[in-house]
């Protein structure tokens, strides 16, 4: 029987559940720690189909307004749900696009043999990187530094194998950066990576993860309130 593996929507909706659990061991019971263990899965998925997004989005711009916009917005979800003023995962992933975009303004002016326009791409690449380290290095971020990093990692390569390969290496940054065990965690989400089939999934359902986000965040704090 022929493995026909993991889409991105099946990725997705494992990291949503994933997420739920960690948010709601967070909220409910932050005293049983399996439940932010398996939590650990969630941001290493949704950081790799940010990458694939860039890849295959049609329209940059919009992409990029749209996650902004729900970082934006969701910010003072995050912060009455959790109680935590830390900019939020949309915050994070907008700074990978940006990085991811201009990387590959780079490799673009590259390939047409554009020299001057890839010195001056490079420098604005290299300036935003250097904005983004001193900015998760003054605000706290949500997974910092090397979490917006490992979007623009995998982005690096257009071969699958060689993008797994690099998740892995952003990956294990992450995990040493944080210097926290829990975190080490985080690799359970490798195995299931690379189950990945390069395909997005049969249905289109972009705009139910944009929604669950601020969903289950009010939903958990709602039965905090109750309970």
């Amino acid at each position: 029987m022929k493995i026909k593996g993991l889409s991105s929507n099946a990725l997705k909706i494992i990291a949503a559940i994933t997420m739920t659990i960690d948010h709601a061991g967070m909220i409910l019971f932050p005293q049983i720690e399996i439940f932010r263990v398996i939590g650990r899965i969630a941001f290493p998925l949704f950081a790799f189909c940010i990458a694939e997004g860039c890849c295959y989005t049609h329209n940059k711009r919009k992409y990029l307004g749209m996650i902004l916009f729900l970082g934006v917005i969701f910010h003072g979800v995050f912060v009455l749900a959790t109680g935590q003023t830390m900019f939020n995962i949309f915050i994070t992933f907008s700074f990978s696009i940006v990085l991811i975009y201009l990387l590959q303004r780079v490799k673009k002016e590259t390939k047409e043999g554009k020299r001057q326009n890839q010195i001056l791409s490079g420098v604005v690449f290299f300036g935003m990187l250097l904005l983004t380290y001193l900015f998760t290095s003054i605000f706290i971020v949500d997974y910092g530094f090397f979490g917006i990093m490992i979007p623009v990692i995998v982005s690096l390569f257009d071969d699958l194998r060689k993008r797994k390969a690099a998740f892995l290496i952003g990956l294990l940054l992450l995990v040493v950066s944080m210097h926290t065990f829990i975190q080490s965690f985080c690799l359970l989400a490798v195995p299931i990576l690379f189950l990945y089939n390069g395909k997005r999934g049969k249905y289109k359902m972009k705009f139910f993860f944009y929604i669950f986000y601020p969903l289950h965040l009010c939903l958990l704090f709602l039965v905090d309130i109750i309970i």
